[in-house]
């Protein structure tokens, strides 16, 4: 039988549109909603199974009960939710967890026996790929599935409401150059105009208002489509690096202060290499996330020079960069997520011995695994 999604409470689903981070969660609920009659829906659609089209997907940290449901222990999995209504979240939905020793039959039982089985195959690499990806931001989404010769159609790749509201201050400081330099505006008049022009870059890419933009890049309306998009992914990246730094602080206090309960000396031992690596690649990734922002911002700042063919080169070719940046700033936000679900902020962080293990050994393997901090990684490890 499927379970209900949210067993705390109906308002649950409600809450991960209204906050869910673009990280964590797919909202293809919201997706349906807002472009469900479109052409590019119809015709491009991320899922060949429809159910899967109108669900939420999301990163989510197992709690004590549900571990059971495994055959080998586990601290996360990818969640899918069935809302029983893609617009009345509010309705509550079922769920099944990626990999859970029952998930075939729950599977099925949601989205029935008619689907075509080729389809269902297509389907299934999808989802195992959402789940090994360790961040489900757009821009990181894509570039993955392009390089399987997928093409969702664009609605697809969006960033969460929550987080364009977020961010949405940081991009209006961030675009000022170029509203200037587009605009001729200046003072008090270029901070009112970037605020504007924020909300429309982030919410609606095609409005006229962002014509002279495009007019101050030289870009085709091609070029423009997928300029824009790459800009929005560097401006989410570089938010989203800035929000890391932030909490690296208080993660690293947090985590050098738990406590490790019970043990063999022999585990005791593994988990205190592990606690060190997992500091030390951290301070790594975020290191050399922002190293390889430079070329963004010296792009960026000949722009503001007047100099914005070097900026429009610079994110037509972008996209490929995407893989690298998303893996290593998603792999330290799945970290700093998992790690205060289980310790929220205030509170004494203590663990099981075994339990720390596979934590830590998780999180270590995570982070050893983005491409971007791999070249050198051993001689900066021991350096840090």
């Amino acid at each position: 039988m499927p379970r209900p999604a949210n067993p705390e409470g109906i308002r649950d689903l409600s809450l991960i549109r209204a906050s869910g981070s673009t990280a964590r969660v797919l909202n293809l609920a919201l997706t349906f909603e807002r472009f469900g009659d479109s052409d590019e829906f119809r015709q491009s659609p991320l899922f060949q199974c429809e159910p899967l089209n109108r669900a939420l997907i999301v990163k989510h940290a197992l709690r004590p009960h549900e571990r059971a449901l495994f055959e080998h222990p586990t601290e996360h999995a990818t969640k899918i939710i069935f809302p029983f209504s893609p617009t009345e979240l509010g309705l509550g939905g079922t769920s099944v967890l990626l990999g859970e020793t029952q998930f075939e039959k729950i599977f099925r039982s949601i989205v029935g026996d008619g689907v075509d089985p080729n389809a269902l195959d297509v389907d299934m690499e999808l989802l195992h790929l959402l789940n090994e990806v360790p961040s489900f931001d757009p821009f990181l989404l894509r570039e993955q599935l392009n390089r399987l010769d997928r093409a969702p159609a664009r609605c697809f790749f969006e960033v969460s409401d929550a987080d364009v509201a977020a961010m949405m201050r940081f991009v209006a400081k961030e675009i000022e150059p170029l509203t200037a330099l587009a605009f001729g505006a200046s003072g008090r008049k270029v901070e009112k105009l970037s605020v504007r022009l924020a909300e429309k870059l982030m919410l609606d890419e095609g409005a006229a208002l962002l014509e002279p933009l495009r007019t101050a890049l030289n870009m085709t309306l091609v070029q423009y489509r997928e300029g824009v998009f790459a800009w929005k992914g560097f401006l989410y990246y570089k938010w989203a690096l800035a929000e890391l730094r932030g909490g690296n602080e208080s993660f690293a206090k947090s985590l050098a202060a738990c406590r490790i309960v019970g043990g063999a000396t022999g585990v005791r031992m593994e988990v205190e290499k592990l606690r060190r690596s997992v500091l030390s690649r951290t301070s790594l990734v975020l290191k050399r996330t922002a190293k390889a922002m430079d070329d963004y911002e010296a792009a960026f700042n000949a722009l503001s020079r007047g100099q914005p063919a070097s900026f429009r080169d610079f994110l037509l070719a972008a996209p490929s960069r995407f893989l690298s940046l998303g893996e290593a700033i998603g792999a330290v936000k799945h970290m700093y997520s998992l790690w205060g679900f289980r310790f929220p902020a205030g509170t004494a962080p203590s663990m099981e011995a075994d339990e720390a293990l596979g934590m830590l050994h998780d999180f270590d393997r995570t982070l050893a695994s983005a491409q971007l901090v791999q070249d050198e990684s051993a001689v900066e490890l021991a350096l840090s």
